[in-house]
């Protein structure tokens, strides 16, 4: 029975409050048995709230009673009320609310809600400009900054600027000195002076010097294939090796002298698929360094067509073993030129790749071990071809082909010392210096096609006067490129300039940080000369430049005259990638896509006794006339028409008579050859009077 003094209290009154105090809470929980669950899931105002909890887990909703979530339900109908019967507000579980702020006259302060995201800008007054307003800080208050003006900062002016001390990429002096501590002669490709020839009509055995209608190349009868495409070939320093390497993932050595294959390198370990572009011998050519593209074997490429292309190292084979016995990891992409070089006294690669970059590998003395590696500061490359050495530098300067155009970099400095105009429309993929025999014609304008100034719409070529060559202003060196247009013309699938090679001179400046300057000299082209098509390589000797093209040919420009004197067609109709001239023998190889090499050697062309007479009392006469007129002019000031063209008979005359004379033989054994000939002379000579 109840007494009327006891209050009966509800399920939720007999919650247990929470405290801050976990002290509190445990002691309240000690005293208040009758709490046998209690529920979190529904305790939102509790600060212990958490999902991360290791209490008891939290108990179904159901619970025992009508689904109210609390396990007392029966209790649900009682209510609390105090002593006059008055009914009692319900309980709040969780701590205790905290009293509202009041101000002076009782009322709440109301406290600003909080607001999500940026906070919202706030007046500040500004401070002042006056120096005296602010404290400095040396007693303790700390010192106001100004507020910095809004607006665009002001600009430094040139003499506000500050520039640091550095040393010139191009001292004239320092490198004058550094060329003649290092000499370097591997970039000569100068041709022999003269024949090495016993007889006229014998084989030639020194280096290709002539390539034109009395020396034609012939083929010689050989089998160098491989299996696919073949990209590149290197010759060993003594030429006789010659590596060639494709698409095949071989690498083959071939004798030059027998031309067959001495051993085949393939790195065997290499679980994905190797094709090789480009490699040269080491100095002493025991060991090999091939680049190209690595592909993932079990990944395919929907842009490329093809197998992805991996991270594509550098590989050193041994060329006695075959085994690789160097990997040098740091190009993303295809390595398309590897070149070595020795700069003070130390041994470099300088590799260039399809991923844009340049970069020098430090190697030890035996060219296999890594010292180091760096790339050469850039950022703005997206495709790098080939690089050569710029002569008499020391190795220290080399000109790159880079995109569209040639780039001057520092190899010590690993700097870009000058980037030049471009020079083709779309790829400037091959660039090289060379060591000319004859002087070039200068070509003052580009033969470029251009449309009417009509406006029809058809196409005009514009030929380009001969000039005299301007005199350089410094020392200078000879640099010949290739390239390729862009396709902009009958819907995009043929270019309207047409495939062009360029020689260009350039000038070293003479003062301490001066600029380069790149002069173009003259164009080479031709109507069938069609090389548009990248990653093809040019050769020179000096006196031509070889220029592949992609449909099996190579042709052959005089670099003196720019007249085409010959055009190889033995290939299939296909790229033809690279040519080599051997540096010692009559050889000149050829690779393409095809998979073949083709070797040829110069001959002399057989002449004719008619000619040989011919070409001999041409040369007498020619002399015996420069005697005369020279006699003339020391006799006489003028001369009548009549009288100089009877001088000029005359001496053809007196040539014709004194070789007779001189060499009866040959002019007896076929008397009617000058009988004819003089009749010939006199004739030319009365229509000219």
């Amino acid at each position: 029975m109840v007494a009327n003094d006891d209050v009966i209290l509800s399920d939720e009154e007999i919650d247990v409050e929470m405290f801050d105090s976990d002290t509190e809470l445990s002691k309240s929980a000690a005293t208040t048995s009758r709490k046998s669950r209690v529920s979190y899931a529904d305790d939102t105002d509790s600060d212990f709230q958490s999902s991360t909890s290791k209490r008891a887990p939290v108990p179904s909703k159901r619970g025992r009673g009508r689904g109210r979530g609390r396990g007392a339900a029966t209790a649900s109908t009682r209510k609390s009320v105090d002593e006059n019967g008055e009914e009692l507000p319900k309980a709040r579980r969780g701590r205790p609310p905290k009293p509202k702020p009041m101000d002076e006259d009782g009322n709440p302060i109301e406290k600003p809600k909080a607001t999500r995201g940026r906070k919202k800008a706030v007046a500040v007054k500004e401070l002042s400009d006056n120096e005296d307003d602010f404290d400095d800080g040396e007693f303790g208050k700390p010192a106001k900054q100004k507020r910095a003006a809004k607006g665009k900062a002001r600009q430094l002016t040139f003499d506000e600027i500050e520039i640091p001390a550095k040393e010139p990429t191009f001292d004239p002096a320092l490198v004058r000195e550094l060329a003649e501590r290092n000499p370097d002669t591997y970039w000569r490709e100068l041709a022999t002076a003269t024949e090495t020839t016993s007889d006229s009509n014998a084989e030639l055995t020194g280096r290709i010097d002539f390539i034109d209608e009395d020396h034609p190349l012939e083929l010689l009868p050989h089998s160098i294939t491989d299996q696919m495409a073949l990209t590149g070939m290197a010759l060993s320093p003594d030429g006789t090796l010659l590596a060639t390497f494709g698409s095949s993932g071989h690498v083959h050595i071939w004798d030059t002298d027998t031309f067959e294959c001495l051993t085949t390198l393939r790195d065997r370990s290499e679980a994905n698929i190797d094709e090789f572009f480009v490699g040269q011998f080491t100095p002493n050519s025991e060991y090999l360094i091939v680049g190209g593209k690595l592909k993932d074997r079990k990944r395919w490429s929907e842009a490329d067509e093809d197998n992805h292309i991996m991270p594509c190292p550098l590989k050193i084979f041994n060329v006695l073993t075959g085994d690789v016995v160097s990997r040098l990891d740091g190009h993303s992409e295809e390595i398309l030129c590897v070149k070595s070089v020795v700069y003070k006294g130390e041994n470099y690669y300088v590799t260039t790749s399809q991923d844009g970059y340049i970069r020098r590998w430090h190697m030890d003395s035996d060219w296999v071990v890594l010292l180091d590696s760096k790339e050469v500061t850039d950022g703005v490359t997206c495709m790098a071809f080939t690089v050569s050495f710029l002569p008499n530098t020391g190795n220290r300067y080399f000109m790159a082909a880079t995109d569209d155009h040639v780039t001057l970099m520092d190899l010590e400095m690993c700097l870009i010392v000058q980037r030049f105009d471009p020079i083709y429309s779309s790829y400037c993929d091959c660039g090289k210096f060379i060591e000319l025999v004859e002087e070039p014609l200068y070509q003052a304008r580009k033969p470029v096609i251009a449309e009417d100034e009509e406006g029809t719409g058809e196409a005009s070529s514009s030929r380009a006067a001969i000039t005299s060559l301007p005199e350089p202003t410094g020392p200078f060196a000879y640099f010949v490129t290739r390239g390729v247009e862009l396709l902009d013309a009958e819907d995009n699938t043929v270019s309207s300039r047409p495939n062009t090679c360029t020689l260009h001179r350039l000038v070293y400046p003479t003062e301490s940080d001066g600029s380069f300057e790149l002069q173009e000299i003259r164009r080479y082209y031709h109507d069938d000369y069609l090389s548009n098509s990248w990653l093809i390589r040019l050769a020179s000797n000096g006196r031509y430049i070889l220029a592949p093209t992609l449909n099996g040919q190579v042709f052959a420009f005089s670099i003196a005259t720019g007249q085409v004197t010959s055009v190889l067609r033995d290939h299939d109709t296909i790229e033809v990638r690279d040519c080599k001239f051997h540096p010692t023998k009559n050889l000149l190889f050829t690779c393409s896509d095809d998979g073949t090499i083709k070797a040829y050697r110069s001959t002399v062309k057989p002449k004719s006794p008619e000619t040989s007479v011919e070409a001999d009392i041409e040369m007498e006469c020619s002399t015996t006339v420069a005697a005369s007129e020279h006699e003339r002019a020391q006799t006489s000031d003028f001369d009548s028409p009549q009288t100089a063209a009877e001088s000029h008979f005359n001496g053809l005359k007196e040539g014709v008579e004194s070789l007779a004379v001189r060499d009866l033989d040959s002019v007896v054994s076929d008397p009617p050859a000058p009988v004819v000939t003089i009749a010939v002379v006199e004739e030319n000579v009365k229509q000219e009077s």
